[in-house]
């Protein structure tokens, strides 16, 4: 028998030093660089993340995160150092114990009382909404089982339950401020998970709160930069909203997020991208819809992802779509993207085919598909409209042979990254290229990896 290896109980000497004397930011990119390097070493750092989270656990316990001081009302420290400690619950796999933390949140807000002048709290209470959002989205991410989902136990219900019960009392005690509710998105994505018989009245109640947000909604205007997906002309660039499934990017109140959408739609970029795990973005999105005047021009492509392994049945698959359909307020969906997480398992082609045969799916899309696989989906019958991908100027991987194959088979390449995330733009030219690791750089940014050089340069060797 083996004998069993002895649990370390330090680190080497020269790596501690390391450790103690390196900024904070550069042990975020060291420890980036090792679970990009060893991925294997992902489930280790999460479970030191939750033994860290539960030996400091008693330091959060009733702490004051909003006060009142010469009269008004402001965040304290612990405000932010909580909202931190919220989401590395919820990415090391404590989102059910995030959610008391949450509701304490939410009651201290319900006593706050606004001047007009105040919106910069409310942006920073926006982000309580936007963490609310990525809470729900891990919960939903929990339910996950072979057969497709499976519903709430009592005890993961419960605290689900107490956080609706503060969010509606929140909501009402909110009245009396000059700000919209700022944490509707969260109030409307917990009625969701807890109560989905209810969700249709409060989606309701949101769409009518949405014809607020359109004061004057102008018809899109028309662009030159168009292309032709079968029977439907689209722009060549779609609005993404990836970034509404984390607060990483920062939070809005609806009512900025509905404005902006309108500004988009005005500019003609009608077309939007979104996900079934990217936060609330179809919820949102059908609200907006739904409320539009211009709801006919409006184009949503939406994904059905797989990241887990599954029993694919039409059951399972159908109940996806009947989720699309009701987060998106819609009866069809405009393109259904498919992303399979496991190629060595087959099933991704039963699963094309039982939504190749529903109906309210005007357009089967792929997202993530490499040409092998793009191409054994065709063979066995599948029509397929589009493959979303990563290609920039840094990025040319689809030019080897997905290109040409979809040409061969009519199939549009949807790009994503193709502005390496903000970083192709006039500002950065002749720059030193980014630290991607500090605070002010977004999941976006960090996606892309450029050589440490001007970034004019890279262009130009591309």
């Amino acid at each position: 028998m083996a004998p069993n290896k002895p649990k370390a109980g330090h680190v080497n000497m020269m790596a501690d030093t390391n450790i103690a004397n390196l900024p904070i930011e550069g042990l975020r990119a060291v420890m980036r660089g090792i679970l990009a390097n060893r991925p294997d070493c992902t489930p280790v750092f999460e479970q030191q993340t939750r033994q860290y989270l539960g030996d400091t656990a008693s330091q959060f316990v009733n702490v004051t995160v909003i006060e009142q001081a010469n009269g008004s009302f402001q965040t304290t420290s612990a405000f932010h150092q909580l909202r931190r400690r919220i989401c590395c619950m919820v990415g090391c796999g404590m989102c059910y114990q995030a959610l008391p933390l949450l509701q304490g949140m939410v009651e201290q807000i319900s006593n706050v009382q606004l001047g007009p002048a105040q919106s910069d709290l409310v942006d920073q209470i926006a982000g309580v909404d936007g963490d609310i959002i990525q809470a729900i989205t891990a919960v939903q991410k929990t339910l996950f089982v072979e057969s497709g989902s499976r519903d709430l136990s009592q005890i993961e219900k419960a605290p689900l339950e107490a956080l609706l019960a503060s969010l509606a009392a929140c909501k009402a005690a909110w009245a009396s401020n000059p700000f919209p509710f700022v944490l509707d998105r969260g109030l409307e994505a917990t009625i969701d998970i807890v109560n989905p018989a209810l969700a249709s009245a409060a989606a309701a109640a949101a769409t009518a709160a949405c014809n607020d947000d359109f004061i004057v909604e102008k018809a899109p205007r028309a662009i030159s930069e168009t292309f032709q997906m079968a029977d439907v002309k689209l722009p060549r660039v779609f609005s993404g909203l990836w970034q509404l499934s984390s607060p990483a990017w920062g939070s809005a109140p609806r009512s900025k997020i509905m404005q902006q959408f309108s500004k988009h739609v005005e500019g003609g970029l009608t077309a939007f991208d979104m996900a079934d795990h990217y936060g609330d973005a179809e919820i949102l999105f059908g609200q907006y819809r739904s409320s539009s005047k211009n709801s006919d021009a409006l184009f949503a492509a939406t994904k059905y992802c797989i990241f887990h392994p599954m029993k694919v049945t039409p059951d399972a698959i159908r109940a996806k779509v009947d989720e699309r359909c009701q987060r998106l307020r819609t009866n069809k969906l405009d393109l259904l993207q498919f992303h399979w997480q496991f190629y060595n398992d087959p099933q991704y082609i039963d699963a094309l085919k039982y939504l190749q045969q529903d109906s309210r799916i005007q357009h089967l899309g792929l997202c993530n598909f490499d040409t092998e696989h793009m191409q054994k989906a065709i063979e066995s019958g599948v029509k397929v409209y589009t493959n979303q991908v990563q290609f920039s100027l840094i990025d040319s991987r689809p030019t080897v042979k997905m290109v040409e194959f979809c040409d061969k088979h009519d199939i549009k390449l949807l790009t994503y990254g193709t502005l390496l995330g903000g970083l192709l733009a006039e500002k950065w030219v002749g720059q030193a290229a980014p630290d991607l690791y500090a605070e002010t750089m977004t999941p976006s940014l960090r996606k892309v990896r450029i050589p440490r050089a001007p970034l004019v340069s890279t262009i130009n060797q591309a």
